[in-house]
């Protein structure tokens, strides 16, 4: 042991030890940076973690919200059309009531008639016999003015003739009686018709209205199907379902019908596509992709409807050019967009004015810059680019397009859009377009999911 400790004093040994010590102290400084770093990434991963199940915890909740107003839109839908079934089958019970009524006066009008008429046959048959009997009772009396029997005769025919004005003045009362009681009838039978008309008018207003509560019941179905998928996808990946139950033991309605095809005067946009391919080579020149134009340049066109010109084999404004009345009636029908918006637009004659070299402008996306349209609580990039496609560019455009417009736009984008309220969007527009911001904030905070509070 002595010898070990002597060793250890020696200056070499001393140096070998500092450098085993300095060796270890750089690996434990080593081992405690890396583990440092290791510790810091994973605890900005738990961070991101976190943030995206808060995320995810407050789009679950905000869609159970609008799932639960959904399922009481829905609820209150089904009342109201089961009212107006009630409603709409009592107004038919009381119309045949009536028309049973008025069937039953009508006979006894046309029986008051008969028996009117057979009257009147009756007074000139014995207005007949009182000429006739006149006429006796003047020959008798020039006759047999000197004889008993003459007199006898006369007083039989004078009694006859007494009984038969007595006769005839009582038929004369039951005629009068008769045309009374006939116009009463007429009276009462006219009134039953209005009683009648204002029964089936108000039955056609009830199956309006019927139908209407249909549409909005299938309507209100849609959205729920498209809340359901949305909750889908929120549905947490450790398998937990995020619905006790579900809205499919609510829902006992039937199937809306199934969306009918866009049709203008009586034609399906099929039958408008194959219409407009016909014209071309007749109508309209033909035109292949390697003589396209830029159709955007035109405004109301879009990338979005540029395509599906493009698929109609519409390339050039030499052929938008050709459009008449007809030919734009199925290219709107075709495309599936706003009725009356190539004519209102002037597609038509910004063509011709683009075929000419020196008056040819920019692409509207170059030349006017677009406003942001998501300033508008309710519209995100994805209605916003639908928007755009369809030539809505800016606050005023929106603004001067209606709810009912904007529907149809968003449906030419798909029918998932059908589940967005349009109601407030041209108004929120507005406000922006003129600088309103400070209305516009008020106006946002009023607002409830993008709807007034009374319509939610």
């Amino acid at each position: 042991m002595e010898n070990l400790f002597e060793s250890l004093n020696h200056p070499d040994s001393i140096m070998f030890l500092l450098s085993v010590l300095v060796a270890f102290l750089i690996g434990f400084i080593s081992a405690w940076a890396m583990w440092s770093s290791q510790a810091k990434r994973h605890e900005r991963a738990a961070a991101d973690w976190k943030k995206k199940h808060d995320d995810q915890a407050l789009d679950l909740a905000a869609t159970q919200e609008k799932l639960d107003l959904r399922t009481a839109d829905l609820a209150k839908a089904k009342r109201e059309a089961e009212l107006a079934l009630e409603h709409s089958a009592a107004i038919q019970n009381e119309k045949l009531k009536w028309q049973k009524d008025l069937d039953q006066s009508l006979e006894e009008t046309v029986r008051l008639q008969a028996s009117s008429n057979a009257y009147r046959d009756t007074i000139e048959d014995l207005n007949n016999q009182i000429i006739g009997l006149k006429t006796r009772n003047e020959n008798l009396v020039q006759e047999t003015s000197n004889t008993h029997e003459a007199s006898e005769t006369l007083h039989e025919v004078q009694s006859a003739y007494g009984a038969t004005l007595e006769r005839v003045g009582s038929l004369e009362a039951q005629i009068g009686q008769l045309i009374s009681e006939n116009d009463t009838l007429k009276a009462l039978a006219k009134k039953e018709d209005e009683n009648v008309l204002n029964l089936l008018k108000s039955y056609n207003d009830s199956t309006n209205r019927l139908g209407s509560l249909e549409a909005k019941l299938g309507s209100l179905m849609a959205e729920n199907d498209a809340l359901r998928a949305e909750l889908a996808e929120l549905k947490p990946s450790d398998g937990t379902e995020v619905l006790r139950g579900g809205v499919d033991s609510i829902i006992t309605a039937t199937n809306p019908a199934d969306k009918e095809a866009i049709t203008n005067g009586g034609i399906s946009p099929s039958d408008a596509r194959d219409e407009v391919l016909a014209a071309i080579g007749t109508t309209i020149p033909i035109a292949t992709a390697d003589q396209k134009n830029d159709l955007t340049e035109i405004k109301g066109i879009g990338s979005f409807l540029e395509k599906k010109l493009n698929d109609l084999g519409i390339y050039n404004f030499e052929q938008v050019s050709r459009f008449d009345a007809n030919l734009m009636d199925k290219v709107t029908t075709a495309i599936e967009f706003l009725p009356g918006r190539i004519e209102r637009d002037d597609w038509v004659g910004q063509a011709k004015r683009l075929l000419k070299p020196k008056t040819r402008k920019a692409p509207a996306a170059a030349s006017a810059k677009a406003d942001d349209l998501k300033v508008v609580e309710g519209i995100g990039p994805k209605i916003e680019k639908v928007l755009n496609s369809a030539g809505i560019l800016t606050w005023k455009q929106l603004a001067d397009t209606s709810s009912a417009q904007l529907k149809e736009v968003l449906l030419s984008g798909g029918e998932h859009f059908r589940i967005h309220d349009t109601s407030t969007w041209p108004d929120q527009a507005r406000l922006a377009a003129n600088s309103e911001f400070e209305k516009l904030k008020e106006y946002k905070d009023f607002l409830s999911g993008g709807k007034e509070p009374d319509t939610v």
